[in-house]
């Protein structure tokens, strides 16, 4: 994936995001081709490695055929549109709408295990981030044990992580501030917490360095006479 300098997450934040990730898509290479399937996700720290764990249906081709090469999560965090009129400066400055979005791709080495207690493990896992013991307690062991012999565990073996925020910090600290008072207003999301911690933030930061440059306050004396 690419992602421009100023759309890379800082490290401890991306951290904390795939500490909360629920879902995305397992897009994995096989002879026949490329195939992918929406799942949940969760991510396992091992020793000194990462693991994200899911669960698929037995039947899957994805799940059959045999993986030609690494594996690619793609989770998509949070994403918006932005309509210019959002900008404070697009009255001087017009422009173009956009979309604002957060995204985080993982890849590595994926193995599926068909063992039943090692699927239905995956999705106790997966199940007790979202509910109460009880709920899964109220099905029944025997119920859960033959459901688990219909789906395999997924781990991959995390070899990279990337992470993209395109929240607008590239732009004018007033238009990233106008931004998120609009998106404020539909409620609080990933996106507009990073536009808080994180954009507004850079923005701010940038622009005072491209203003002290012009001024010429970072240029050796030689330079600005």
């Amino acid at each position: 994936m690419y992602v421009a300098k100023h759309f890379e997450i800082p490290d401890d934040y991306l951290t904390g995001l795939l500490g909360r990730v629920r879902a995305g898509n397992l897009v994995t290479i096989h002879e026949s081709g490329p195939q992918a399937t929406f799942v949940p996700f969760h991510l396992e720290t091992r020793g000194t490695g990462q693991v994200l764990v899911t669960h698929l249906m037995r039947i899957n081709p994805q799940a059959v055929e045999p993986v030609t090469g690494p594996a690619l999560a793609i989770i998509d965090i949070d994403d918006a549109y932005v309509s210019p009129a959002w900008y404070a400066t697009n009255k001087d400055l017009p422009n173009v709408p956009t979309w604002d979005y957060i995204t985080i791709h993982v890849t590595g080495e994926v193995r599926f295990t068909a063992d039943p207690g090692a699927a239905l493990e995956a999705a106790r896992e997966l199940t007790s981030r979202m509910e109460p013991p009880e709920v899964l307690e109220a099905v029944g062991e025997e119920k859960l044990r033959k459901m688990a012999r219909a789906i395999v565990r997924a781990e991959i073996a995390v070899e990279k992580i990337q992470g993209k925020a395109k929240a607008s910090q590239n732009r004018h600290p007033d238009d990233v501030k106008s931004l998120l008072a609009h998106l404020e207003r539909e409620g609080e999301t990933e996106l507009v917490r990073y536009l808080r911690e994180v954009a507004l933030p850079h923005a701010t930061e940038r622009f005072g360095m491209i203003h002290d440059l012009r001024m010429g306050r970072r240029l050796p004396t030689s330079a600005a006479e």
